[in-house]
């Protein structure tokens, strides 16, 4: 460094150091801190404040050398310059390769497992996040759990690490729960001792169908649903809602009976659990709350409750609980209305869209939908309308309704 040759570039070699050192400690801790949730918003506000600003001074370092001497700086000048970022930009990558070899050696025990608790107990709860737990913030899950408010769930990552692979303490191998475990066991309250109760278990969707759009390599992701009752708990593994970019992509496959649905809860209390031919939602992070009558105003979260496969020309079987009465079922069928006109549009969604209606005397209506598209954008949405048993009370419209200032005028069906 202390070379004549490189004297006369001591400020462009200085920035290209500084911003390498900043993108290598973003990717270590993007590499090394297991679901960073929205950390991960943090680290790119940094890189692009920061780190963008230092490239465009190095690369205007860069220029002027290049003009001063005409084209002539030395190679080691270039390597300095360019490729300590360069190698800071592999760390994320790399990470991510070795992490894929690692939880491949390992039989794929070390996936993250999504898991999502509804307290239905009236107790306060100290769930199990052993060895390690982390909320889409990135922070662990605060706990206890309480038991005062149903309708607020909480949902984390659980990782396994290397002690839990070679003691068998965590519960899930290759992603799933394994088989023989009849009791959940519950973390220790400060100065006292952990607790158990009789673990139900339901059985894994079918994903068969789906494996068209994920391939043979991947699957859906599934969400673990533990419903804490005073004296047992029940295990409910569902498809998870699906991300945008795979949402994206079922539009436009050929995958037959996969319905994404959402819940319009014009009943008394907030619904905390939800079934539909027997197969569990995953109905988000939170109850679905109710809506107050007409004349007030909407107050439905625009968000889905779950995906299931299903056939549509059957009469669905759907079951309820309310936070109001955890251990009561509701239920109710429903024959969702198919289109009049039962040709596709041009750019018609094959992802089949249901509005639930849940009433105030606890019966169902629906509407069908799906979404037209031109392009990558959307045209508009073919619906089959808000029915006339849900009229009364629809607060919030139709299923056109639910997009909000950006719905178009609904497609002719």
């Amino acid at each position: 460094m202390t070379a004549t040759p490189y004297r006369n570039y001591r400020f462009g070699i200085g920035v290209s150091l500084v911003l390498a050192g900043l993108l290598a400690a973003l990717g270590l801790i993007a590499v090394c801190t297991p679901n960073l949730g929205w950390g991960v918003v943090a680290l790119v506000t940094l890189a692009l404040w920061v780190g963008v600003p230092l490239l465009l001074v190095l690369l205007l370092a860069w220029i002027r050398y290049m003009v001063r001497e005409r084209g002539h700086v030395p190679g080691g000048v270039h390597a300095l310059m360019f490729l300590p970022t360069v190698l800071a930009l592999l760390i994320v990558p790399l990470g991510q390769a070795l992490h894929s070899t690692v939880d491949t050696a390992t039989g794929g025990s070390r996936a993250a497992i999504a898991e999502t608790h509804i307290n239905l107990s009236g107790n306060a709860l100290w769930l199990d996040t052993s060895p390690y737990a982390s909320t889409y913030s990135g922070a662990g899950p605060d706990l206890p759990m309480q038991g005062d408010s149903p309708e607020r769930f909480v949902a984390f990552h659980r990782y396994p690490n290397a002690q839990s692979d070679a003691d068998s303490a965590f519960p899930y191998d290759n992603a799933r729960l394994k088989p023989g475990i009849e009791h959940y066991h519950y973390g220790a309250p400060p100065r006292g001792t952990g607790t158990r109760l009789p673990l139900h278990r339901q059985s894994y969707p079918d994903t068969t169908a789906l494996i068209p759009v994920w391939g043979t390599s991947g699957g859906p992701d599934i969400v673990h649903l533990y419903y804490h009752y005073a004296d047992h708990v029940e295990v409910a593994p569902a498809l998870a809602r699906l991300a945008g970019a795979t949402e994206y992509e079922l539009e436009r496959s050929r995958v037959e009976g996969l319905v994404q649905f959402r819940t319009h809860n014009y009943g008394a209390a907030p619904i905390v659990r939800l079934e539909i031919n027997g197969a569990t939602l995953d109905i988000g992070d939170d109850a679905i709350a109710p809506i107050a009558a007409p004349p007030a105003a909407c107050t439905a979260s625009n968000h889905t409750t779950g995906v299931a496969l299903l056939n549509l020309e059957q009469p669905l079987r759907v079951r309820w609980q309310t936070a109001a009465a955890p251990q009561e079922w509701h239920s109710a069928r429903v024959q969702v209305p198919a289109f009049r006109q039962p040709q596709p549009l041009d750019g018609q969604s094959t992802l089949q869209r249901v509005l639930l209606y849940v009433l105030p005397d606890d019966t169902l209506a629906a509407e069908r939908y799906v979404e037209v598209l031109a392009g990558d954008s959307r045209r508009g949405v073919k619906a089959t309308g808000l029915p006339a048993n849900a009229a009364a009370y629809a607060t919030c419209g139709s299923a056109n309704a639910t997009y909000g200032e950006h719905a178009s005028a609904p497609l002719a069906d």
